[in-house]
């Protein structure tokens, strides 16, 4: 196992003061780094500094857990991310790195959030939230679906703030998947989200150019090609079919 720095706060005031103590796994692939400056050394703030461009450096996944019966912070969780320019969710009390996404997960995952931002605003039907929104499920659990939504009688209901994470699930949750994930991983953490209150979720399958649909006691249904993308009672009127948004891909 490769040894690694671990990450400390910029100022003795954050409130991730405690970050240096938390010990953190690293799980090595042969991805091969290939950026950096022109003299060759790796611009990659994790990356030891002895790594060079085209070097086989490991996949960052870097995973921070607390002591026993000590539990994440709202503010923890917002400063971890901010200072270390990464974005990580909670599972299970550990936080994980995730990894940045590629070209065709970025282009598909814009399309659709455009075609539901344009529906929602147009109806004022709430707001519509990018991959950087985390949702506090619980204690335990903290997630970043690529988009959501949550209505506005939630919103006018909850009065979350602004500035802080959201406490509770959107009403919709759309996690598209990355090389790195799969159906199986990413229906455990959809029944998360339906099991904290979410109405309807998607799983986009870049690979097959499909969707899975969620719903709380129900089969998954998977919708291709000229096939809809509805909103059923959560998004009401919005359809899209999904050959648009896999257009080009």
């Amino acid at each position: 196992m490769l040894s690694w720095p671990l990450l400390k706060p910029t100022s003795a005031t954050s409130p991730v003061s405690a970050v240096d103590e938390l010990p953190m796994k690293i799980v090595p692939t042969t991805k091969i780094y290939r950026g950096g400056p022109s003299h060759g050394r790796s611009k990659n703030r994790f990356a030891p500094a002895n790594f060079r461009v085209g070097h086989p450096v490991p996949k960052i996944c870097l995973v921070a857990s607390k002591r026993r019966g000590q539990l994440w912070t709202d503010d923890e969780l917002l400063a971890f991310g901010a200072e270390n320019d990464t974005k990580y969710e909670l599972t299970e009390g550990k936080l994980i790195a995730m990894p940045p996404a590629g070209i065709k997960h970025g282009a598909v995952t814009a399309r659709l959030l455009a075609a539901i931002a344009a529906h929602v605003y147009q109806n004022k039907l709430g707001e519509v939230f990018d991959g950087q929104t985390g949702f506090r499920l619980s204690l335990d659990f903290c997630f970043s679906p690529d988009i959501s939504f949550v209505s506005r009688e939630r919103l006018d209901l909850l009065s979350p703030d602004a500035d802080k994470l959201f406490h509770g699930a959107p009403d919709l949750a759309v996690e598209v998947l990355s090389p790195s994930d799969s159906i199986p991983k990413t229906s455990k953490k959809m029944a998360l989200y339906l099991a904290h209150g979410t109405r309807l979720g998607w799983m986009i399958d870049l690979k097959n150019k499909a969707a899975h649909v969620c719903r709380a006691n129900e089969t998954i249904q998977i919708v291709q090609g000229d096939r809809m993308l509805t909103g059923n009672s959560v998004l009401p009127g919005f359809r899209v079919s999904l050959n648009r948004i896999f257009e080009g891909i």
